[in-house]
């Protein structure tokens, strides 16, 4: 033997053609009964078989006839005495020199098939192993010549194809025959890998299909390939799951099929086991697999090529198996733990590998699509599997969602937001939110809530699963917490990678769709979301959005969400967070719009118009005015807190705002921006607190007195007579309420509105054009000034009195409302304000003139004036009498001065020290009001005579 082995290396084409000659009594030595013979013969033909290799049809001949005649009848006692492993070591030898004659002697190979169908199905695992070691010698006899004449990838490709041989053969019958083939070669690894055999049994059955891999060579990806040869190895596999026992052999499985995903073509796969495969010694083999206490892993060089787009059902079907509870129901958290980061890696492989086919140019756009519907139907199954309420593994939601973030993160933006790639919409992830309580959204146009539509963006598509995927979680309150982390770090993203809308449109949408708590506390984290963005590196891009018409509408509908949902149902939750987020939300859009170039929406003009709205949803209409009470059945202790700050903030924002820029400026659709809809609110908010009040808690009292400071220094800021004239026109009814209660209200609340009153008193003096205080302006004002003229307060009553003097009390000509004229008249005689008016002026004179004159004959001592009945009878023109008295009113005669004199009292004179002059009438007029001087120059009779004189 040593002298053929010398031969082969010297002369190997010659001792090729010649093998037929000096083989045949070197492998009949593999079925002797001497141990020696046997080991001599294997070492001898491991050592000639590269020569021989594919055997030639004179040498498979030749074998075929010692089989018929003597080899059978050897390896069947070599059986029946024990010696299986034996008699299996000589099945490999045989079934590989005869090689593709195999296949044209069907009657030697059903007969070798015979023995191995027998010792598959022992009960000794070594047996069951050699035997599979024994299978791969078929392996290298069936498969190798197909893979060396190039038929398979051209058969197994083009299926449906026709296909010619140089025998003219119908492709369709020699794609048939490949089949046949592959079939027969994984029946007994399928058989045995599902069996509950030995762990070696199984890692021995995967060696010998990691062995048939390996001789595929390129064709290891074909579509016929994959569904006969790695489907049904690897769900076995994934099914059992990666328990103790089967741990090393889900890892190999999960190596060689992430390496098929990704197409890696090295010769080799990463992180695997035994590299060594330079000899095919059954020998050497079966010692390995044999190897007590060891897992006998043994892996082949894989040539991986890229697969197919219209190969991924199979992927995704894979890794459906890993995170199906249905599947694995059986299965311990560790190993689910386990399973579910199997499943997350390959597909994470897989949609780099999708990634990679979108950019090629031989990708049609219907295989695009194709593959986009495929993955979106899969994700909806796993979001199914998520938020199923009966799965037990509380880790399953987080699976889900790192799916969606898988694909968000592996798949560009030029696919997942492109309208070219719309997907098909399935509805029943809105419905299933639909069997809450839909909230009412206030009318803002240019937004759609997705009712109607039946394709959107990949990018919708996936924000609308892992919204439903989060409401609808049944998790405890500390995994819905991390739930809600996981979410955050998945919207950051998308608003970092995406388009703005994009992501709000569907996440606004569903909002509205429900009105479970969980809704407000995703709020929550999407409204925190966006205000870190609005910082970021794209926050102009974002901004941009904003000022577009759909995104002011988005922006408007999540400010208002948290009041549309709590005044819809009570909600468990801390209305606190959801204050101070709304806060930081607002004011960052506020002061970020404000640093944008060219005109802006007004943010807080449109929104007060939403929240407006809002109220009048949870209010009813009594009576002729609007009575604002919460229904009993939508009251919520946290909703007046809610749009109490609210307004204190937009407030806070309008006055910056209005301090830098004035109040009035244009926005972006050219509109001239005034503060009826922010007065309205206030107006609003203080019916709604003064209707509610009792119901309040008291820990949310603190927010009045601060939105009435806030109301301070916006009316600080009024300098324009329309907007204060508007202020009061919105507020004078509920403010009116609270004056007049103030007893009601707590300290620090009455002080507010002290500070309130007194600032609008003053902002109405210092209006820019000055304001005209007439009778039309005092009708206006009646029911505050009757109520503040003579409050109780007098921090309320004594501005209110100063502003009554420096304003109407100097006017000449007014037309009092009958409602003031007791609240003026106890103030007018008390002579705390001051009563003046032109007309008044005149009716004194003209009563003057009526009722006095002076006797012809008197004492020289005294005078005295009597009444007469109409001294101006006869007068023509009563105009000229006025002009006549005001002229006469600096010019004081002698007498006149004597006159004045008795009046303040001088009548020392009169008794008995000096002369002196009194004057009597039948009425005392200078018992009258004290005027100025003026008028009581007119009340004296010389004055009065001096008139008329020059008036006939």
């Amino acid at each position: 033997m040593q002298a053929v082995v010398k031969l082969t290396s010297s002369l190997p084409e010659q001792m090729k053609n010649m093998s037929s000659v000096w083989t045949p009594p070197i492998y009949r030595r593999l079925v002797s009964a001497d141990k020696r013979d046997r080991d001599m013969s294997e070492r001898c033909l491991l050592k000639i078989m590269p020569i021989i290799d594919p055997p030639p049809a004179t040498l498979s001949k030749a074998l075929s006839l010692d089989m018929k005649k003597k080899l059978f009848s050897t390896m069947k006692e070599l059986l029946d005495q024990g010696m299986k492993i034996q008699s299996l070591q000589a099945w490999g030898w045989f079934i590989r020199i005869l090689g593709p004659y195999v296949m044209k002697n069907k009657h030697v190979v059903n007969e070798m098939l015979k023995i191995l169908e027998q010792t598959f199905s022992d009960v000794d695992s070594q047996v069951q192993i050699a035997s599979l070691v024994a299978w791969e010698g078929l392996i290298d006899a069936l498969i190798q010549p197909l893979v060396q004449a190039s038929h398979i990838n051209s058969a197994l490709e083009n299926d449906a194809k026709v296909f010619r041989t140089s025998e003219g053969i119908n492709g369709q019958t020699e794609a048939d025959k490949h089949l046949k083939i592959f079939k027969l070669i994984m029946a007994p690894l399928i058989g045995i890998i599902s069996s509950k055999c030995d762990v070696s049994v199984h890692a021995s059955c995967l060696s010998t299909w990691s062995y048939l891999l390996h001789k595929l060579k390129d064709s290891v990806s074909c579509q016929s390939v994959i569904k006969i040869v790695w489907e049904p190895i690897t769900e076995v596999i994934f099914r059992v799951g990666p328990d103790n026992k089967n741990i090393w052999l889900f890892n190999l499985c999960l190596d060689l099929l992430e390496a098929l995903i990704s197409g890696r073509n090295q010769g080799t796969t990463d992180k695997l086991y035994d590299q060594d495969t330079n000899q095919l010694s059954i020998k050497s083999t079966i010692g390995v697999r044999l190897a007590s206490g060891k897992f006998p892993l043994r892996h082949y060089p894989i040539s991986f090529v890229p697969w197919k787009l219209r190969q991924l059902d199979f992927f995704l079907k894979m890794i459906s198996i890993l995170v199906n509870r249905e599947s694995n129901a059986t299965f311990t958290p560790e190993c689910r733990r386990l399973a579910d980061d199997a499943a997350l890696r390959l597909f994470g492989s897989l949609m780099e590998a999708v990634q990679r086919a979108f950019r090629c140019d031989s990708i049609s756009y219907d295989e695009v699509m194709q593959c986009l519907n495929t993955i979106f139907r899969f994700l909806g199954k796993i979001c199914k599997y998520g938020s199923s309420e009966d799965d037990s593994n509380n880790c399953c939601p987080h699976i889900s969602l790192k799916f969606l973030e898988v694909v968000t993160e592996r798949l560009e933006p030029s696919i997942l937001e492109s309208p070219l790639y719309k997907v098909e919409f399935d509805l029943k992830y809105i419905k299933t939110l639909e069997c809450h309580a839909e909230i009412r959204s206030a009318t803002v146009p240019s937004i759609c809530f997705m009712e109607s539509e039946d394709r959107v963006l990949p990018v919708v598509y996936l924000n609308t699963l892992y919204f439903s995927v989060v409401v609808n979680s049944s998790l405890k309150e500390s995994e819905y917490e991390s739930l809600l982390q996981q979410m955050q770090g998945y919207l950051k993203f998308l608003l970092s990678s995406y388009c703005f809308q994009e992501v709000l449109h569907p996440f606004v949408s569903l909002l509205y769709k429900n009105t479970m708590s969980n809704c407000l506390r995703i709020w929550v984290v999407l409204a925190n979301c966006i205000n870190d963005c609005i910082d970021g590196e794209k926050a102009q891009s974002m901004l941009k959005s904003v000022t577009e018409n759909i995104g002011h509408s988005l922006v408007l509908h999540l400010l208002s969400y948290p009041f549309a949902s709590w005044s819809s149902s009570p909600i468990n939750f801390d209305i606190q967070i959801v204050v101070e987020v709304w806060k930081l939300l607002y004011v960052s859009i506020d002061q970020a719009l404000k640093s944008v170039c060219g005109p802006v929406k007004s943010l807080s003009e449109d929104l007060c118009e939403i929240l407006n709205k809002r109220i009048n949803q949870i209010t009813p209409a009594i009576g002729n005015g609007i009575e604002l009470q919460l229904k009993e059945n939508n009251y919520n202790i946290g909703l007046l807190l809610l749009y109490g700050s609210a307004t204190a903030y937009v407030l806070e924002q309008l006055t910056l705002s209005m301090s830098s820029l004035g109040s009035h400026h244009i926005d972006g659709e050219g509109r001239k921006s005034n503060i009826n809809n922010q007065m309205e609110l206030v107006a609003r908010f203080m019916k709604l607190f003064w209707e509610n009040k009792e119901k309040t808690e008291a820990s949310h009292l603190y927010v009045v007195p601060w939105f009435l400071s806030e109301v301070v220094n916006f009316v600080r800021c009024l300098h324009q007579n329309e907007d204060i004239v508007m202020l009061l026109e919105k507020t004078s009814s509920p403010l009116l309420q609270w004056l007049s209660n103030m007893q009601l209200l707590d300290e620090k609340t009455n002080h507010q509105l002290q500070i309130l009153w007194t600032e609008i008193l003053k902002s109405l003096q210092q209006s820019q054009p000055p304001l005209k205080f007439d009778s039309s302006f005092l009708k206006f004002q009646a029911s505050l000034l009757e109520t503040t003229l003579d409050h109780p307060n007098p921090a309320i009553s004594k501005p209110t009195i100063n502003f009554w003097n420096s304003t109407y009390g100097t006017h000449i000509k007014l037309e009092f409302p009958r409602t003031l004229l007791p609240v003026l008249d106890k103030l007018s005689r008390n002579r705390k304000i001051n009563i003046f008016s032109r007309n008044h002026s005149m009716e004194d004179s003209i009563s003057s003139l009526q009722r006095y004159k002076v006797p012809t004959t008197l004492k020289k001592c005294s005078k005295r004036v009597e009444i007469v009945d109409d001294p101006l009878k006869g007068s023509k023109d009563l105009d000229k009498l006025c002009l006549s008295a005001k002229r006469k009113r600096t010019e004081l005669t002698e007498h006149q001065k004597e006159v004045r004199r008795a009046q303040q009292g001088r009548t020392s004179d009169c008794n008995g020290h000096g002369p002196g002059i009194r004057t009597y009438t039948n009425v005392d007029f200078s018992q009258g009001n004290d005027e100025s001087q003026d008028s009581q120059d007119i009340r004296d009779a010389e004055s009065i005579l001096e008139m008329l004189r020059k008036g006939i």
